[in-house]
């Protein structure tokens, strides 16, 4: 680097290749870096644990709501009416068109079907023009306590509120 006279630099910096052993890590500290690391991995691991299990749990709902508008407008496409039957027992449900029943444990292990309520029965009948014939409730709890409830409308609209632990 040169100086002129008025006290500005002049000419180029020379930044590569850098002088020997200028900018080389030492093996303290990238063991000491690795620490760190571990550390907080293992800080942290609890609450990604946590979000996935929640997230499980938002999956499975938003899987029985799509199902749900689907064969809403399944039913008014074709005129015909449909409906999804919920199997506490067996945490499943079917609609028509599906060759067996499809578990809530596709969407992550702990999700359990607790609650149907559609009048006295546990089945959605959607009437030609999409309308449901009785308006409902269905909850879903996972393993750490945490639930979703879908409601459904006489319009065959749904909602879901979470409560999560």
């Amino acid at each position: 680097m040169n100086i002129n006279n008025e006290g500005r630099t002049s000419g180029r910096i020379r930044l590569w290749p850098p002088k020997a052993g200028a900018g080389a890590f030492s093996v303290m500290e990238l063991i000491i870096t690795m620490a760190i690391i571990a550390v907080a991995a293992t800080i942290a691991y609890p609450s990604f644990s946590r979000m996935a299990v929640n997230g499980n749990l938002r999956t499975a709902a938003r899987d029985i709501m799509s199902d749900i508008a689907a064969l809403k407008e399944r039913a008014m496409a074709e005129n015909t009416q449909y409906a999804i039957t919920f199997d506490q027992a067996n945490n499943t449900y079917s609609f028509p068109g599906m060759e067996s029943g499809k578990s809530l444990c596709s969407s992550g292990q702990g999700i359990q079907l607790t609650g149907v309520a559609f009048g006295a029965g546990t089945t959605v009948t959607f009437l030609t023009r999409g309308t449901l014939s009785q308006g409902g409730n269905i909850t879903l709890t996972n393993s750490r306590g945490s639930t979703a409830i879908i409601r459904c409308n006489l319009s065959g609209r749904t909602h879901v509120q979470f409560t999560m632990q």
